[in-house]
């Protein structure tokens, strides 16, 4: 980088850093920048450290809620909601950041009046549910045409995502794809030992759009083929659910379900897995994946993937060359791509060396942030 003072970088969020959100996490850790990260409240997950941040915190009292709920039955909020962003642009402004970077679009939404105020160039990052289903919502959409029309740059973690957002033809303009880094010093594959009971592995939450209760009906109808398992890492609401039909099919012997677990657990599940399933899908609300990390991390363990044709997951998984995608809601589909990847330990082998060498040519932490700093520079010089 330039012998230049680091540009410092305003990240906003709701809240930094929850556990499933490693990704906001590897884009603040950028050592091209100086990091302020301004947010509501700040959550201590494993392996996320905040020793190496400026921290600007800001929360509504109970009061204030009480005071702005009320005025808003007296239709009279938006002069409180004024002073309250001036109160907030005038701590920012002790920063004296060179770009905000808001993490989800509902996030810009919601800091914009305060960019505007400060004249600082915006960057919104858009990750899955804030550009699929909460576009449903007109006034959410209405305030991303407010964004968009100030925002410097809008980064987008896959390249579909510009088609369904709120894009004028020059706002188009302003996209960058700039997908996830994976921090690969992390992440040290070694080679697979063969197991006399073949793993297939499922990493995230139970929610619709993982399609987990699918894939343990595509693993009951492999289970007289040969010693095979299911390990399932996760916790939400349909975890019932999936215990439920995992009784109902008889597959208590087969079927673990390990709950919540580390960043370290998972890579050491990762590493005594044959086969890394996402049976991802639109959910019926039209929740969507935006570039699901579980399988960049699957690949950085050359560990080869069955996933479906959704979302930016074709941008992360090549058919055929890292492992297999099917359509989605395609259950025999899925049941025999899993098939025959636990057929063919080669094959296996194989697919996982590349996906190995895709996550370093594509995905790595270290071209993520030479991305974003190149971005960040762009908006600084536009401002000028």
């Amino acid at each position: 980088m330039e012998n230049i003072p680091p540009l410092k970088i305003l990240f906003y969020h709701a809240h930094f850093f929850s556990s499933s959100e490693t990704f906001i996490y590897q884009q603040t850790i950028n050592p091209n920048i100086r990091p302020v990260l301004l947010a509501k409240r700040f959550i201590h997950s494993a392996g996320m450290s905040y020793e190496t941040f400026e921290r600007v915190q800001f929360k509504r009292s109970w009061w204030d809620g009480l005071v702005s709920n009320l005025l808003v039955s007296f239709g009279i909020d938006q002069y409180y909601q004024r002073a309250s962003i001036h109160t907030l642009a005038q701590k920012i402004e002790t920063y004296q950041p060179d770009v905000l970077h808001a993490q989800f679009g509902f996030s810009a939404v919601r800091i914009l009046p305060v960019a505007k105020m400060l004249k600082i160039p915006l960057v919104v990052s858009f990750h899955g549910m804030d550009a699929s289903h909460m576009l449903r919502k007109r006034a959410y959409r209405n305030g991303l045409k407010k964004v968009f029309a100030y925002a410097a740059a809008i980064v987008v973690c896959n390249p579909a995502m510009a088609d369904v957002l709120p894009l004028t033809a020059d706002q188009k303009r302003k996209v960058m794809w700039v997908p996830y880094g994976i921090n690969l010093k992390q992440f040290n594959p070694q080679p697979r030992k063969e197991n006399e009971v073949l793993r297939i592995l499922h990493v995230g939450r139970f929610i619709e759009k993982k399609g987990v209760p699918d894939l343990i009906r595509a693993f009951s109808k492999l289970k007289n083929q040969q010693k095979i398992q299911l390990e399932l890492v996760g916790t939400g609401p349909e975890e019932k659910l999936c215990k439920q039909l995992v009784g109902e099919l008889r597959l208590e012997q087969q079927v673990i379900f390990h709950g919540w677990k580390s960043s370290e657990e998972v890579k050491n599940l990762m590493q005594q897995a044959d086969v890394f399933v996402l049976n991802s899908r639109v959910a019926t609300n039209g929740d969507s994946e935006g570039l699901p990390v579980g399988i960049l991390e699957a690949m950085s363990m050359a560990l080869p993937v069955v996933s479906t044709n959704h979302a930016g997951i074709p941008h992360e998984v090549d058919h055929g060359i890292t492992g297999l995608l099917v359509a989605e809601h395609d259950t025999e589909g899925l049941t025999a791509a899993i098939s025959a990847l636990l057929q063919d330990a080669p094959q296996r082998n194989e697919f996982g060396m590349a996906g190995r060498r895709k996550v370093e040519s594509v995905f790595s932490m270290e071209q993520m942030h030479n991305t974003l700093y190149t971005v960040y520079k762009n908006c600084c010089s536009k401002q000028g």
